[in-house]
């Protein structure tokens, strides 16, 4: 295919959050001489994506809305099916790339036997997410049975390699690990840090721990706030939430019901996240299940020290606890010793934060994510 454009199609249902992010940078970092890009997408879930969507239209990318839906519904998955295979018919490209479960599902299948090259990129199994054990099987025999249309399924770390093996999902040589990435350049601000903390009423005698994360079960803030009620007792410190979501009224009530909701700043959606991440003391992420998440990459990249779950993803991050400190999963009282460490230890903490921020700039860049795809579209487009 010497001289010739390579086709790629990216199918995306979850238009938000991390995956979100994942298809923007792709779609906008791979090379225009190189790609001829089509985006297969639903807005759904968010009609915000619309922005998103005239964006990549401005850069020449051809773009098809189909409402896919996220939960399971026959009627609207067999028409999203048809019309997905005749989309993929008509435009001919020479690589589907699917990203998350219900894209990944139906362009799997839609895209078989039209001569292009199936990648699928799952960001994070729906059966690693805490459903009814009836309903995670249902999942995994979902991905095994799309799993034979698979020619590659790109994973960002190996605890998800390895829960997918597990999982029998495919073989394990038709497994690409591609770390996600991040610009750390970006996360690595000359803001004034004691102005921002001023701004928000924390002196320096305060710890500030914080999160950057949606109000979303997946994110176990119900266990950090149960931590957080024991963290204060031992320590003078403040919570700040970044983030928005279905959850903030329950989460808000219970943080009254613990007494500790005048240490709880609940700050929204931010724009200026790598500012903030200067003014914390310590970054937690306390989630049930990840992929790889750009949040625990953002912070690491800004030098911020680090507590999360042990979870896939998290661990493949915080890998031998050079780099960090991981918690048991759904456990307010493990969560609230392990916090509590880091906090008590500055001079260890400072190592492992600088040891965090290393790895993030020399493994998880932005430019190395891009390329590991151009190498794959290459190599499974040229067939």
């Amino acid at each position: 295919m010497s001289g010739k454009s390579i086709r790629v199609m990216q199918v995306l249902e979850a238009t938000v959050g991390g995956t979100r992010r994942y298809l923007l940078d792709l779609v906008g970092k791979l090379p225009r001489d190189r790609f001829e890009q089509h985006v297969v997408v639903s807005v759904l879930r968010d009609p915000g994506f619309e922005r998103d969507i005239s964006m990549m239209q401005e850069n020449g990318i051809q773009v098809s809305r189909l409402p896919m839906r996220r939960s399971i519904h026959p009627p609207s998955d067999w028409f999203c099916y048809r019309q997905l295979r005749q989309i993929i018919a008509d435009w001919k490209p020479h690589v589907v790339h699917s990203h998350s479960s219900k894209a990944g599902f139906l362009a799997r299948v839609a895209a078989r036997g039209l001569g292009c090259a199936n990648i699928y990129s799952p960001h994070c199994f729906a059966f690693q997410m805490r459903f009814g054990s009836l309903r995670q099987c249902f999942y995994r025999h979902l991905e095994r049975v799309a799993g034979r249309y698979t020619d590659v399924l790109v994973l960002p770390c190996e605890s998800q390699r390895e829960v997918a093996v597990r999982a029998q999902v495919v073989p394990s040589e038709r497994i690409a690990i591609v770390p996600t990435g991040v610009r750390a350049s970006d996360y690595q601000s000359t803001c004034d840090r004691q102005h921002i903390r001023t701004a928000m009423g924390i002196d320096e005698q305060t710890s500030a721990i914080g999160v950057v994360a949606a109000l979303s079960p997946q994110k176990g803030y119900r266990y950090l706030l149960e931590a957080m009620q024991k963290v204060l007792q031992n320590t003078e410190a403040v919570l700040l939430v970044a983030g928005s979501g279905v959850l903030q009224p329950a989460l808000v009530a219970q943080a009254q019901k613990l007494g500790i909701a005048d240490r709880v700043r609940w700050l929204g959606h931010r724009e200026d996240v790598p500012e903030l991440l200067h003014a914390l003391d310590l970054f937690v992420l306390p989630s049930l299940w990840e992929g790889l998440p750009y949040a625990l990459l953002e912070a690491m990249a800004a030098g911020v020290p680090i507590v999360a779950t042990a979870i896939a993803g998290n661990v493949d991050l915080i890998d031998g606890h050079n780099t960090g400190w991981l918690a048991p999963v759904a456990d307010a009282h493990g969560l609230s010793e392990v916090l509590l460490q880091p906090l008590a230890e500055p001079a260890e903490t400072a190592r492992r934060a600088a040891v965090a921020q290393k790895l993030v700039t020399e493994k998880y860049s932005l430019d190395a994510m891009i390329e590991h795809h151009v190498r794959l579209y290459r190599h499974y487009g040229s067939g």
